[in-house]
């Protein structure tokens, strides 16, 4: 069993170990451990930045808080499509309904958001916007900090790059 609390570089090769992973299985043509890797190589990469950041994320609730945050910081809505994507791997694993090729795609598509994902991993945080209460519902549930909601983006109030 792994310990409860790892920190961000033992989440990042746990990531790689599992996208390496998914290949074999890929390979192999099992399916659902194909999909089960793909799925935890996202997994811990979004736990790896949320590790270095001092983020909760001992669940998949708080595993899409933070994709959902990244997504939102770097102003990459793709990054999430990705990452949901990613949750069909997951739900795989379970109902087996997917074909060889199709998870493939996806393992192919995991493997671009990793990529996307270190490059950010790499990058200072930037402050977080607030503007909804689903925003700030997130930012509580990753960080236990109730911020106030923003006035709404605009020539007064400018987003952040």
């Amino acid at each position: 069993m792994e310990p409860q609390h790892q920190g961000p570089e033992k989440y990042a090769a746990l990531s790689r170990h599992y996208i390496q992973k998914a290949d074999e299985y890929l390979q192999a043509g099992d399916r659902v451990q194909a999909s089960e890797k793909g799925w935890g190589a996202v997994a811990e990469a979004i736990k790896s930045i949320a590790a270095q950041r001092g983020w909760n994320h001992q669940s998949h609730r708080l595993i899409n808080d933070a994709a959902y945050l990244l997504s939102e910081e770097w102003g990459r809505p793709d990054v999430l499509i990705l990452f949901t994507a990613a949750k069909d791997l997951h739900i795989n694993f379970y109902e087996d309904n997917i074909g060889l090729d199709h998870i493939a795609a996806i393992v192919g598509n995991a493997k671009n958001l990793l990529r996307e994902l270190e490059t950010l991993r790499q990058q200072p945080p930037q402050p977080p916007v607030i503007a909804t209460r689903d925003q700030r519902n997130r930012w509580r549930r990753l960080t236990g900090e109730l911020l106030p909601i923003d006035a709404a983006p605009g020539p007064d109030h400018p987003q952040p790059a």
